[in-house]
């Protein structure tokens, strides 16, 4: 397209970056649009060049407000010096960093959740700064940020009860009994740690987990995890079993039970001060359940990818193996006709006919079958593209074919411009007219064409004076086959309004049709000024 493609990087970046598969491209911008943590890309000449949804969504931003544009003056009241440098760093030298919340301070002036909104004014976040190299553009800086706000939170909770429960103990020990009693009872592992590097379990779980029976490395990973010490030297944990860096602001360990199986558990620590000495406080989560849960969905999704891709490819494979019997047939049936035709008796003829016909309807069939399936695999990039000018071209191929009498198409004040696939959307409009034609009065068939804008889309209505649709078919009349009248009746394969319902699909809009018997029917396409989903030059 030639406006920037919301959360997108440059086109020619990410077709040389990413796999030249055309579903791999399309999963990949998916996956980057909707992902849980903000991303954007620093060009070498400092602009930003990438700016996906969760960035727009914390920073009330669109892309089109920042790319382009220096990452300071995006954010101008905003103290930048930390990141800035490591931003720098990494262009320069390929340097890449980890700027934690205890550094930043909040660097970007982004929105925190709204259930944290009481308690902080911007979101707290982790950011990881790492070099990308390209073909084209040698060296990009990629900035991912995750929000972690609800870990500071639960780190200043912690550090609040830490405060507490050292408060309860020095004042009185008459609440011993009450707080080994929740300590017990609460489903967390929760482990007390002084600054010389020694550590004791509080409840049983922490026991169970850390104790003699527990898994021996889990103390030493516990120790890496804690800030340093100069009495106590850890060795960096196993890579498999430490599940997320230090970075991300919430960090995921592995530990092994005595039975040998495998336990996932997030990490939160905080300090308190007792006795002249720094404390830590460690809670243990279990996170086996989520996990199960997120590896679930991951494969759900992967299973529903791989379904829809051997369904495309079933139905081209299937229209495109068809066409060479069905053209054999095609052409002896019309060879027979021409070459016998009033030389045998009339039901000969008759037969002939229907023969004839059968194999061009079947051919349709076909035909429109192999255009259903190519609108998602054979799809070309989005572009700006002029509505007010396709509808001139529109008119043009109706005048050429001569299947529309002057004046019958009109347009109704100014289309507007959206993004998407030209060729793709004049098919979709020509299908429509064409519809709205076929079921009006011959001599006196009109159908109009309007547009209306709202805060988020673009509205474009078709509208005719034809026999109307039932209120029950209104959602059937966009499935594959499904046709209201009888071959006899009206032509068509009943296939025109599912290609325009998988065309508006692919362009993230919606499809609908108001109408009633004898008064017309009038179908609305909403096409979404901001695209839902990355769309680069090899997608679709």
């Amino acid at each position: 397209m030639k406006k920037s493609t919301p959360s997108s990087l440059d086109h020619k970046t990410l077709s040389g970056s990413l796999d030249r598969s055309d579903k791999a491209a399309e999963l990949y911008a998916a996956l980057l649009d909707t992902a849980d943590t903000g991303s954007l890309a620093i060009a070498q000449d400092g602009a930003i060049c990438h700016w996906n949804r969760w960035m727009q969504n914390r920073s009330d931003l669109a892309p089109h407000q920042v790319l382009g544009k220096q990452l300071v003056d995006v954010f101008p009241e905003t103290r930048l010096g930390r990141v800035s440098q490591a931003i720098e760093d990494c262009l320069k030298f390929g340097m890449p960093a980890v700027i934690s919340p205890s550094l930043n301070q909040g660097a970007l002036p982004l929105k925190p959740l709204p259930q944290f909104a009481a308690s902080f004014d911007r979101m707290e976040q982790s950011i990881r700064i790492h070099p990308i190299k390209t073909s084209n553009n040698g060296t990009l800086c990629s900035l991912t940020i995750r929000d972690v706000t609800l870990a500071v939170q639960r780190d200043r909770l912690l550090r609040q009860q830490a405060a507490e429960l050292a408060d309860l103990v020095t004042q009185t020990r008459r609440s011993e009994g009450r707080t080994r009693a929740i300590l017990q009872n609460t489903i967390d592992a929760i482990l007390v740690a002084s600054d010389d590097g020694n550590i004791e379990p509080l409840n049983a779980r922490a026991q169970e987990l850390c104790g003699p029976e527990g898994d021996p490395e889990l103390r030493n990973i516990i120790r890496f995890l804690l800030p340093d010490s100069e009495h106590i030297t850890p060795s960096p944990p196993p890579k498999d079993r430490l599940l997320t860096d230090l970075g991300t602001g919430v960090i995921e360990v592995l530990a092994s039970t005595s039975s040998g199986r495998n336990i996932p558990l997030e990490v939160a620590i905080s300090h308190f001060s007792a006795d002249e000495r720094y404390h830590y406080i460690i809670t243990l989560r279990d996170i086996s359940q989520r996990k199960r849960h997120e590896m679930e969905i991951q494969r759900t999704m992967a299973e529903l990818e791989r379904s829809n891709s051997e369904l495309e490819q079933f139905a081209y494979a299937a229209s495109h193996d068809l066409q060479e019997p069905l053209r054999m047939v095609s052409s002896y049936t019309q060879l027979i006709a021409r070459r016998y035709e009033g030389q045998l008796d009339d039901t000969a003829d008759e037969f002939i006919h229907y023969a004839v016909d059968g194999t061009q309807r079947m051919q349709r069939m076909i035909d429109d079958l192999l255009t259903l399936s190519r609108v998602g695999r054979h799809g070309k990039p989005f572009h700006a593209v002029s509505l007010h000018a396709l509808f001139d071209a529109l008119v043009t191929n109706f005048k050429r074919a001569g299947s529309a009498p002057e004046g019958n198409i009109i347009r109704e004040g100014t289309l507007p411009t959206i993004t998407g696939d030209a060729s793709q959307l004049l098919l979709l409009f020509q299908n429509l007219v064409s519809n709205g034609l076929k079921y009006s009065d011959p001599e006196d068939g009109k159908v109009r064409v309007f547009a209306k804008e709202t805060a988020n889309s673009y509205r474009i209505f078709v509208a005719d004076n034809g026999i109307g649709i039932e209120e029950q078919y209104h959602e059937t009349i966009f499935e594959v086959f499904k046709r209201l009248h009888g071959y006899g009746d009206y032509a068509g394969t009943g296939i025109g309004l599912a290609i325009c319902k998988k065309i508006v699909d692919r362009h993230g809009g919606s499809l609908t049709v108001t109408s009633s018997p004898g008064e017309g029917s009038t179908f609305c396409v909403e096409f979404p000024k901001e695209l839902p989903i990355v769309v680069t030059q090899e997608s679709m």
